[in-house]
Formats: C-alpha cells, structure tokens, sequence
C-alpha cells in the first residue's frame, strides 16, 4: 500500500467563537473581580465583627474553657491567643502574618516545589 501525505492547511478561527471565548472569560473575569472587591471584604468585616462581640466569640469562649475539644483549640490557636505570635513558616521571608504555616498560598507553594 502506498501512502499518499495531504498538506495540511489550518482553516481560521470564526469570529463568532472569539467572540463567545471573550465573553466567558469577561463575565468570569467579572465575578472573580466581584467576589474578591465586595464579597470578600464583607464577610471578613462580618467575621471580624463576629470575633469582638457576636456567635463566634461565644463560640470561642466555650471551645477556650473545653478541655475535651483539643484539636478544634489547636486550629482556632490564632483566634482564641491573638497577640500570640507564630514563628515564621519560611525564615527567608519578612516577618508578618503572611508568613506563617497555616497559610494557604505558602503551603501551595511548598507542595507545587
């Protein structure tokens, strides 16, 4: 049998997908920009409220004097001791809250290298 080879010819892109990708990626780009500028800012002042004077410091309050509920006092540590401070998780780094080793994007990081 003999092969026969066909050049190959890429056909153009149609405006009307570029157009639809554009459009996805604009309303997600959108809500992303939504969720990060307003809902996030909000739930954390609510949070923060919630902390001073409201169910979470009740809750923290109880969980303080609980003496069964250990690994619960061991994640909320920085809650219930906020003046604690942590040592850094990546000594390399500046000091601050960012650089401590329940933060997400350093554990992400360290897992991806």
């Amino acid at each position: 049998k003999r092969r026969v080879s066909v050049k190959y010819e890429p056909s153009p892109v149609e405006p009307e997908i570029i157009a639809q990708q554009l459009a996805v990626i604009g309303v997600s780009l959108g809500a992303a920009l939504f969720w990060w500028r307003v809902t996030v800012p909000e739930k954390r002042l609510e949070l923060s409220r919630s902390k001073k004077a409201g169910e979470v410091k009740e809750y923290l309050d109880k969980l303080e004097t609980n003496e069964e509920r250990q690994f619960e006092k061991w994640l909320l540590n920085d809650w219930i001791n906020p003046n604690k401070r942590k040592e850094p998780a990546l000594p390399f780094l500046p000091d601050g809250k960012f650089n401590s080793g329940d933060n997400p994007i350093l554990a992400a990081g360290a897992l991806i290298l």
